[in-house]
Formats: structure tokens, sequence, C-alpha cells
């Protein structure tokens, strides 16, 4: 009988509030994890199951990637391993969206220790799949060759100073240029 109500009370039946990681049940105040709720949902949803394939040029051909490939690789190997696939699946959705909606992307301390001839190629990937990204990181510009144009924003802060300095750039293709904006350009914005 509990594991029937739990199942009305996953399925949406029962009135759920959920809260810090926890499913709160408002019929007989019950508590279960929010897992154990999300279980009786997983059952409506669609689930995909998909292999990745790795290829090292002439040293590997094709390979599945496992877990213990994966754990064997360097750092800037595993992030690529892990952005590939995210970026495609993110692609993959997009193109089900309306021909007007932008293909957002957002990345905390992008391409973390990954090599520069490697970072070239994410944004060149992110480039050829047409993303519209936002990018923080505490050494990575983005201008590279592969991206055609590129507003950057460093943000400087002087020593323990209550306040954030934001200095734009534009990267236009080919260089990296301070953006200094008029007293007439500040006023309008």
């Amino acid at each position: 009988a509990h594991v029937r109500h739990v199942r009305r009370i996953c399925r949406g039946s029962v009135p759920v509030r959920h809260q810090s990681g926890r499913c709160f049940i408002h019929e007989r105040r019950r508590h279960l994890t929010f897992h154990f709720c999300y279980q009786g949902q997983s059952s409506r949803l669609s689930w995909f199951q998909f292999r990745l394939y790795y290829d090292q040029g002439e040293q590997i051909k094709r390979r599945e990637l496992t877990d213990k490939v994966f754990f064997k690789f360097s750092g800037g190997e595993k992030a690529m391993a892990m952005y590939i696939p995210l970026f495609s699946a993110a692609y993959s959705r997009y193109l089900e969206a309306g021909p007007d909606a932008p293909y957002i992307i957002t990345l905390d301390e992008a391409f973390a220790g990954v090599d520069e001839r490697n970072i070239r190629d994410m944004f060149k990937l992110v480039e050829q799949l047409h993303f519209n990204y936002i990018m923080n990181s505490q050494s990575l510009w983005g201008d590279y060759d592969v991206v055609p144009a590129l507003n950057i924003y460093e943000l400087l802060r002087p020593a323990n100073a209550p306040y954030v300095t934001v200095v734009p750039y534009h990267w236009n293709g080919h260089v990296r240029q301070v953006v200094i904006q008029e007293a007439n350009d500040k006023d309008d914005s």
C-alpha cells in the first residue's frame, strides 16, 4: 500500500512541493528524497542511451570511449571528451527550436585544463555550431583566428576595493582592441 501511495504521489495526483532536495508531501506530511519521487516521473520520460567513440589520429582509430579509457586521458583530453558530447546534445535540441531562437551556451571556467591548440579547436566547433555563448575564465580571451568577432569584458577589482571596473574589448577576427566609450555614449546607456 505504501508503494502505491508513493507512485500516486510521484505521478502528481497528490500535491508535492520540492524543497532542498526533498519532496514534501502535503498528504500525511511524509518526506521522501527527491530522487525517489523523480524515479516515478522518469518512467514517463523518454530516455536515450548512446555510446561515445574517440579517435586519436594515427595512434588510435575509432574506439568506444569507456570509463576505463576516459580515466587514462589527460585533464585536457577529459575536458574535450566531455565538452564535445555536451555541445552535440545542446545543438541537437536547438535544432528543434524556432528559426529565430538563439543557440545559447554558458561555460564557467571555460576550457580549464585544455591546451591552446585544443581550445582553438573548441572555439572552432562552437562557431561551426553557431552557438551564442557566454564564457568566463581567469585566463581565456577567446581571440582565436577561428572566431570572426567577439565582445570581451575584463573585470578588474583592485586589492580589496569595494567596486569592480569593466574594461570592454572587441576582437574583430584579427586584433583585440580596447573599446573606448565617449562621454556621449555613456549617457545613452
